[in-house]
């Protein structure tokens, strides 16, 4: 019982990102009868996150809440479901009872954080932390700055915290969304979701250009992760953020080869991105590649048993 109190405590208020990441179609959480994303069924179907909990009512399959739904959604048994919440929570914006801010004001936002940041440098907060990951860091990416204080709040706990910031941009180059990876002292910061994206537009084929676009190009989950692989690969790699991002990915123009390097997890979720993604995009007419550490874990664990961390 107290894993199932934890995962639900986790996600309050954040499920229609959660779900949105799972695959659920906008239209089926606008609290309007509809579909069933679940039995399929026509007008039966209402979305309606009593308290934040993700709950629904289907006149033919029942009523439930947010993790039954995401269970449902995607096939996987409550442990896996819940892992995959979990580390959803953690990259999602609660949901509140404010009115909704228009895609302006969410742009606004974007480009005021934005302007307050400034260029990675040697012996920054930024700089430590990514250093301090193993990352040799012989080119800093443009699209990832410093923020010296940014605000963090989630629920009742509120600070103000250095954040490495970057930019997530969609395929025809605009840019959506900003990720924050908040910090102290050159680690992660000591608070419950230390990396975060902002409110922007959808995310739905974007990712964080660390390199400019190259016929052949890779694509990860998290930055750190990208730029490891670009390490070892000597390839550029742009960080998709998810496993989900991964899935939904769309090259911009001039890619002709994209190279999945996928997280190797026990539960096979980062696999199993990787190679729907690469079935899609071969499907598109593009070469395909994907490319898997032989351990559990990441290219950026593989990449920190190779090399000596710096700073």
């Amino acid at each position: 019982m107290g894993d199932r109190l934890d995962v639900r405590t986790a996600a309050q208020g954040r499920w229609r990102s959660i779900l949105l990441s799972l695959g659920v179609d906008e239209r089926a959480l606008s609290g309007k009868h509809g579909p069933c994303p679940l039995c399929g069924g026509r007008d039966r179907f209402r979305f309606d996150d009593k308290d934040g909990r993700g709950t629904y009512f289907c006149s033919g399959c029942g009523a439930g809440d947010g993790v039954r739904l995401a269970m449902g959604i995607t096939g996987l048994s409550f442990k896996d479901a819940a892992r995959e919440i979990e580390r959803l929570a953690g990259v999602v914006q609660p949901v509140t009872g404010k009115p909704d801010r228009t895609d302006d004001d969410k742009l606004a936002a974007l480009r005021r954080v934005w302007s307050e940041s400034r260029p990675i440098q040697r012996g920054d907060e930024a700089y430590a932390y990514l250093a301090g990951r193993g990352l040799r860091l012989y080119d800093l990416p443009e699209a990832v700055r410093l923020h010296p204080g940014l605000r963090y709040q989630d629920g009742e706990h509120q600070g103000v915290y250095p954040a490495m910031l970057a930019t997530v941009t969609a395929p025809d180059g605009r840019a959506v969304s900003l990720h924050r990876t908040y910090l102290q002292d050159g680690r992660k910061a000591p608070v419950s979701a230390p990396k975060k994206l902002m409110q922007g537009l959808p995310l739905s084929g974007a990712a964080i250009r660390l390199t400019a676009v190259s016929e052949v190009l890779g694509i990860a989950e998290g930055i750190e992760t990208a730029l490891a692989a670009s390490e070892l690969f000597e390839v550029p790699v742009w960080s998709c953020v998810s496993a989900q991002g991964i899935e939904s990915f769309e090259p911009p123009g001039g890619v002709r080869e994209v190279i999945v390097f996928a997280d190797n997890d026990t539960n096979f979720a980062g696999q199993a991105a990787a190679y729907r993604a690469a079935h899609r995009l071969k499907l598109k007419g593009f070469e395909v590649e994907v490319c898997i550490p032989q351990e559990p874990g990441d290219w950026l664990d593989f990449h920190s048993k190779n090399f000596e961390p710096r700073r």
